[in-house]
């Protein structure tokens, strides 16, 4: 008898393969479900090959899991008999795709606050748009759809340029209003400041997104989210309070930079992103601002898992 997936599974494999990678945590997050009651479901999804493991030694997150889960080629094909096609599905982790799997963890946390704000202030609706993202198409050279390019002057084509990791819209159902906002997760591993400017610095990708800031060229979200929009955040969450610290301070040192918002993974898992945790322009001597504004500035961690 074939395996039958009920909407709940249809539902976190899709999400699954939206993410690349959960973990048992984070499923159970989502799900609004025990660890055991979770375990249970995905044991059972993985005997029937839907599903993939793994075990990673994380060690930086909350919880501090070990496994790790992935869409098994077998849950991609039921997915697609439900109407859900699904492209450049990654159904194998090597080892380079081990290597980036405590900031692709980090990213889908930073996924499941922004989805409990949703459900707590019905008023807001969120839209997230990943670089890893099946569900959206790439362009002819393989970018993802968010990649963003620089323009070079006297050429038709647009090359060289950057990829956040993540682009969103918090909208306001009864202000009609949209706010958009690029995604930076940093796990301490690149330079801040290379003496060569190296693509993927901290410095350089500040300058990136202020040439994008003046170049409004990020006005190409109004027609995806059919909006207007004047400016954009971009967030920085960082693993540690030190490094925090470090990028506020070169932050500072890159005027103008208040549209630079950042904060660190404790903040987030303590209070909840919609909570007064942020430093725009990096500033630390000033007490730290919501990205929904101080009217509606909450504190809205997502709940204690029980075992």
């Amino acid at each position: 008898m074939a395996f039958k997936l009920n909407k709940n599974d249809q539902e976190l494999l899709a999400f699954l393969a939206e993410c690349r990678v959960l973990t048992l945590s984070q499923v159970a997050s989502i799900q609004k479900k025990s660890k055991q009651v979770t375990r249970r479901r995905m044991r059972a999804l993985e005997e029937a090959g839907v599903i993939l493991s793994g075990t990673q030694g994380f060690g930086r997150f909350r919880g501090r899991p070990g496994k790790f889960l992935s869409v098994a080629r077998k849950g991609a094909d039921l997915l697609n008999l439900e109407g859900i096609p699904l492209e450049n599905v990654i159904y194998n982790f090597n080892e380079e795709n081990l290597r980036l799997l405590d900031h692709q963890i980090l990213v889908n946390w930073f996924r499941i606050h922004l989805q409990y704000i949703e459900q707590v202030i019905p008023q807001l609706s969120i839209q997230f748009l990943s670089p890893t993202s099946p569900f959206l198409k790439r362009d002819q050279d393989n970018r993802p759809f968010i990649f963003e390019p620089h323009p070079i002057e006297g050429r038709e084509r647009q090359s060289n340029g950057f990829t956040p990791d993540g682009v969103f819209s918090i909208s306001h159902s009864e202000k009609n209003k949209t706010l958009l906002f690029f995604l930076e997760v940093d796990l301490g591993t690149e330079s801040i400041a290379s003496p060569k400017r190296h693509p993927r610095d901290i410095r350089q990708k500040v300058t990136n997104y202020q040439r994008h800031f003046q170049s409004g060229q990020y006005k190409r979200y109004e027609k995806i989210w059919n909006c207007s929009l004047k400016g954009f955040r971009l967030l920085f969450l960082t693993n540690t309070n030190g490094r925090l610290a470090a990028l506020c301070r070169l932050v500072q040192q890159m005027p103008p930079s208040d549209f630079v918002w950042l904060t660190d993974q404790e903040r987030m898992f303590s209070h909840g992103l919609s909570a007064e945790i942020w430093f725009p322009g990096g500033r630390q001597d000033t007490p730290p601002e919501s990205i929904l504004g101080p009217e509606m500035a909450s504190q809205i961690p997502i709940p204690s898992l029980k075992e």
